[in-house]
């Protein structure tokens, strides 16, 4: 092999490298991309609209896009949007992962699941909309793990 068959030879691979990486990166930004998309459905379905048809929505987005150059306007609409999310994380509770040691006994997951959470058989976790401070409470005393989704936080509790 010769000089230039080498040459040739290291800029296919390097080329190749290249395409793999490209591919890679498409892919992520079609998975952030996605993530976005059914965020904006699902606030949508939070504010109420989601039985709207495509055009309306369209519409109201349209008019949104318009507004938000107004002064004061995105303030005024953040402020709202946390109030609305405050209320419905008071109600409601937020989205927690729980995760345990050790299987619980069956009378703790008959509570986990009346405060509102589901078993993953997948992720081996349980799942769901609960008040944090109430669940801890229910955990008192068993080795676990609270996290709320979305954030870093957690907390564990060792069996006393």
């Amino acid at each position: 092999m010769n000089e230039l068959e080498k040459k040739k030879e290291a800029l296919k691979l390097k080329k190749s490298r290249i395409e793999h990486q490209e591919r890679l990166l498409k892919l992520k930004e079609r998975k952030n991309r996605t993530r976005l998309l059914i965020e904006v459905g699902g606030v949508a379905s939070k504010a109420g609209i989601d039985h709207l048809n495509t055009n309306t929505l369209l519409g109201a987005f349209l008019e949104i896009k318009e507004k938000e150059k107004e002064e004061g306007t995105l303030k005024r609409w953040t402020k709202k949007g946390a109030e609305a999310l405050d209320r419905d994380k008071k109600k409601n509770g937020e989205p927690l992962i729980v995760t345990f040691a050790e299987e619980p006994e069956k009378k703790i997951k008959t509570e986990i699941r009346q405060a509102g959470l589901r078993w993953n058989r997948f992720r081996k976790e349980w799942q769901g909309f609960a008040k944090k401070v109430q669940l801890e409470k229910l955990l008192k005393g068993v080795d676990h793990q609270v996290q709320a989704v979305g954030s870093q936080s957690s907390k564990s509790v060792e069996e006393e």
